[in-house]
């Protein structure tokens, strides 16, 4: 009982820690518009770092499961959208990797019907570091005016501003297409794959629900089945 217990707390802990920065995607905007890009660049870094903080704990508590990973994902993807946006309302190149990214998701989509594994490759996680790095540097540079630190290289920086924010947006868009291009070639081969046929939803036995909803939270499930196609583990 006290080893459940522990289990418990452990899932319940790393969740709301993804649950936070969530939550801190949609009020972005609020805060934005509220306060300006000083305190959102703030708001931001600390919202990136609670992603590194739920998998460390996730990885050393030895409490990974498949809805901390499904909620991890999604939670970065909405993160990463929202500031975008937020960023293309002053920058427009801004608007280019949310189109890139739209097109990555459909990809991994397509490649998940097909029964193919969607987990992150070793191009993507590179994309998503870069793409923190765009996001965090870029407020950073737009919140210098308001910090009102007067120096010949924070001068340097505000007068270049857009300069630098325009060329991240092309590092971004290069890191975005290089990923693109590595899930297109995860989907192609899902596609070509003969025991990877399209997955027809009244073909399969389906797990119940209780059933897909006791293993989305087994830690030892998910270690032993992480590798494999999500699509798999909700069938019989």
């Amino acid at each position: 009982m006290k080893k459940s217990s522990t289990k418990i707390f452990k899932l319940f802990i790393i969740n709301t820690i993804t649950i936070i920065r969530l939550i801190g995607a949609f009020i972005l905007p609020f805060i934005y518009s509220k306060y300006g890009s000083s305190i959102v660049s703030v708001v931001i870094i600390g919202l990136f770092l609670t992603d590194a903080i739920d998998g460390f704990l996730a990885r050393h508590l030895h409490a990974s499961t498949f809805f901390g990973s499904i909620l991890d994902g999604a939670s970065d993807k909405i993160l990463n959208a929202i500031s975008f946006i937020i960023l293309g309302l002053n920058y427009n190149i801004m608007f280019t990797p949310i189109i890139i990214e739209i097109a990555i998701l459909y990809t991994t989509y397509s490649t998940y019907r097909y029964g193919g594994n969607v987990q992150s490759s070793f191009t993507g996680k590179v994309k998503t570091a870069i793409v923190d790095a765009v996001v965090v540097l870029s407020f950073v540079l737009m919140s210098l005016p308001a910090l009102n630190i007067h120096t010949n290289f924070t001068n340097y920086l505000i007068n270049n501003t857009e300069s630098y924010i325009y060329v991240f947006g092309f590092i971004m868009i290069i890191a975005d297409m290089i990923a693109l291009i590595d899930y297109m070639g995860k989907n192609k081969e899902a596609r070509l794959n003969p025991k990877a046929m399209e997955i027809k939803y009244e073909e399969k036995n389906r797990k119940s629900f209780k059933t897909i909803k006791k293993l989305l939270f087994d830690t030892d499930y998910y270690i032993k089945h992480k590798n494999e196609s999500i699509m798999k583990q909700l069938y019989k």
